[in-house]
């Protein structure tokens, strides 16, 4: 009778522990739980088949949508909502502790496993995600280069629900803040655009070209440097040639230009000029050394190989 006891106990143990994994594996949270976990171990793979994704899915979508750029250290399953027979809509928390978990929902319809009816995503959350930096034509999204057909233009990318996309520039001349947004969240609704500036660098470069051009417009020996930001008009007799030199050097400054990817040059200098001249009204000569404000206006175009630097004549 003990023994007879025993076996029915254990039978019954053994039941119950089978229902359980039963109800585990063909629960509508596990698809979930699995695809947020193998998305936060940057196991795209496994991300890509539990989201329903083959490989012509892939090639149509352009490749493997992004992953997580952060360390997620939150995948939580908060809630599972009943919407009929058919679907089940399972809410989780997913993210970086203090930095930006996210809430997302995901909805999911019965799947035949074996002799039981599970769970699987309905679709695949799988969204596109516009970015672009203001006045380039390629930003960079978690490493990646992505460029647009012109500078300022959008660019669309797809990621996984709810990676993190950090979207950035890469560019020796040009910097900006760089902005994360989730995937699927209010975050990544709107585009992400990444404000550009010019870097120290690029401002080195165009003070030593705006120097090198003044120095070379100065040997120049008339009262008009041809294609220089500057001259003098005498009405008097001029005896010698003028000598030009930089009195204070230029001050310049790279600052947007009138449309997306120009950039324009905006500065001064003061100039001084010696010259010899006789008065007209008088025949009398005399040395004269005289300053002259130049104006330096122009336009920086930048490209994959240099810096192409104009400087524009003056306004007559």
């Amino acid at each position: 009778m003990l023994w007879g006891g025993l076996i029915a106990a254990s039978v019954i143990v053994a039941s119950v522990a089978i229902a359980a994994a039963v109800a585990e594996a063909t629960s509508p949270e596990r698809p979930v739980r699995a695809y947020l976990e193998a998305l936060a171990a940057d196991d795209l793979t496994t991300a890509a088949a539990l989201a329903g994704l083959d490989a012509d899915d892939l090639d149509r979508l352009g490749g493997m949508p992004f992953g997580d750029l952060g360390t997620p250290d939150v995948v939580q399953i908060i809630d599972t909502v009943e919407v009929s027979a058919d679907e089940r809509i399972v809410i989780a928390r997913y993210g970086e502790r203090g930095v930006d978990v996210a809430e997302v929902a995901f909805t999911l319809e019965p799947e035949r496993l074996g002799p039981f009816s599970g769970w699987r995503l309905s679709a695949p959350p799988v969204e596109g995600v516009v970015v672009a930096a203001d006045r380039h034509d390629e930003v960079v999204v978690n490493g990646e280069s992505r460029r647009a057909e012109i500078a300022g233009g959008a660019v669309t990318v797809r990621g996984f629900v709810p990676a993190r996309l950090e979207v950035g520039i890469a560019s020796p001349y040009l910097d900006g803040e760089s902005r994360r947004a989730r995937v699927g969240t209010a975050s990544a609704t709107e585009p992400i655009v990444v404000a550009v500036t010019p870097t120290p660098r690029l401002t080195r470069l165009v003070d030593r070209e705006v120097a090198a051009f003044l120095d070379e417009c100065t040997q120049q020996r008339v009262l008009q440097p041809a294609g220089c930001p500057f001259g003098i008009t005498v009405p008097d007799r001029v005896l010698d040639e003028p000598q030009w030199r930089v009195g204070v050097p230029a001050v310049v400054a790279v600052v947007p230009g009138e449309r997306p990817g120009e950039w324009a040059l905006e500065g001064g200098a003061t100039m001084r000029v010696s010259l010899t001249v006789q008065r007209l009204i008088d025949g009398v000569v005399e040395e004269r050394d005289e300053a002259i404000v130049s104006v330096i206006r122009g336009s920086v175009v930048l490209d994959d190989e240099a810096v192409r630097l104009t400087i524009a004549p003056p306004e007559q």
